[in-house]
């Protein structure tokens, strides 16, 4: 399936007019592959094919298998054979990842479809990443499979401006709950919300504060996993009865050893102050990473969780 490019933002169109630096930031979210289907019929024209016995001139001379008669010819047979048309189904199958990034002022949906074996085609690792418009065309620098760095284009297939506001100062009845030293069994003067909460899907525990429409939450680690680098911090905004944002992770896997950058999308569709409830884009939790690539098998993919207080 061919997809054309949509609408490209003001902001993007004004660098490419002004001549303004073409480069410019995204931060990838998620991605994801699937595969399209198209049905080619192909049809082969039918055949006739006619054939002889027996053959001889006026003069005489027979050929093979003829049957000379009284009157200086030879008797023959002919027959035909017919070949019907015929047709065949063929299913064609191509690779297409779609890929999640945010711009400085738009949320789009990107593509490309893997139509050959070395196609430049492929996924982007949650992160930032360097993008351009080269000739109308949106691409993005990735590295290929041997690391050498190389432009990727893809397709614009979706895209919403994003409304970016500074966060409320909150107020008396919202004071934000401290992380630094949290209380496991009082709630807080933030609307009654305790700040420790236990994921019920994976066990671990998350402090968690408001400040005015957003909430922030911070994956609690153990001691030498958070020396050495690694933390997972949520920010949501308030969007009508539910908050929207993203999870910021870096994963070190030992002291001084290989490390992985992660950003996926969250949702919380529930928040009260005896249960938070939820989706994020995030692998299963039987997830294996791969520390050279930084990326897991099973894929991410939208998984609900449940959150309660920490009593």
């Amino acid at each position: 399936m061919k997809r054309t490019i949509l609408t490209i933002s003001a902001l993007l169109l004004c660098r490419v007019l002004y001549g303004q630096e073409n480069n410019f930031p995204i931060n990838v979210l998620a991605y994801q592959w699937t595969t399209t289907h198209q049905t080619l019929t192909f049809t082969y024209p039918g055949s006739a094919n006619t054939s002889c016995n027996g053959n001889v001139d006026m003069d005489g001379h027979f050929s093979s298998g003829g049957n000379f008669s009284a009157s200086g010819t030879t008797s023959s047979s002919c027959s035909t054979s017919y070949t019907p048309p015929t047709s065949q189904n063929i299913d064609i199958q191509k690779p297409v990842v779609y890929i999640l990034a945010d711009s400085d002022s738009n949320r789009m949906v990107l593509a490309c479809t893997r139509n050959v074996r070395w196609s430049q085609c492929h996924a982007l690792n949650p992160g930032q990443f360097l993008a351009r418009m080269n000739n109308g065309h949106f691409e993005v620098q990735g590295a290929s499979s041997k690391g050498k760095e190389e432009w990727v284009r893809f397709d614009v297939v979706q895209q919403t401006a994003i409304s970016r506001q500074q966060p409320q100062t909150a107020s008396a009845q919202e004071a934000p709950v401290s992380i630094e030293a949290p209380k496991s069994d009082a709630s807080t003067a933030n609307s009654g919300f305790p700040n420790r909460w236990k994921s019920m899907n994976s066990g671990t525990i998350r402090t968690l504060r408001f400040e005015g429409d957003y909430l922030y939450a911070e994956l609690v680690l153990p001691e030498a996993a958070a020396k050495a680098g690694t933390f997972f911090l949520t920010e949501a905004k308030k969007d009508g009865d539910k908050y929207v944002g993203k999870t910021n992770g870096h994963a070190v896997k030992t002291q001084d050893g290989p490390s992985c950058s992660v950003t996926v999308p969250i949702e919380f569709t529930l928040v009260t102050s005896d249960r938070i409830e939820g989706r994020s884009f995030t692998p299963p939790l039987d997830a294996k990473l791969d520390w050279n690539t930084c990326t897991y098998s099973p894929p991410a993919e939208w998984l609900s969780f449940v959150w309660i207080p920490v009593k």
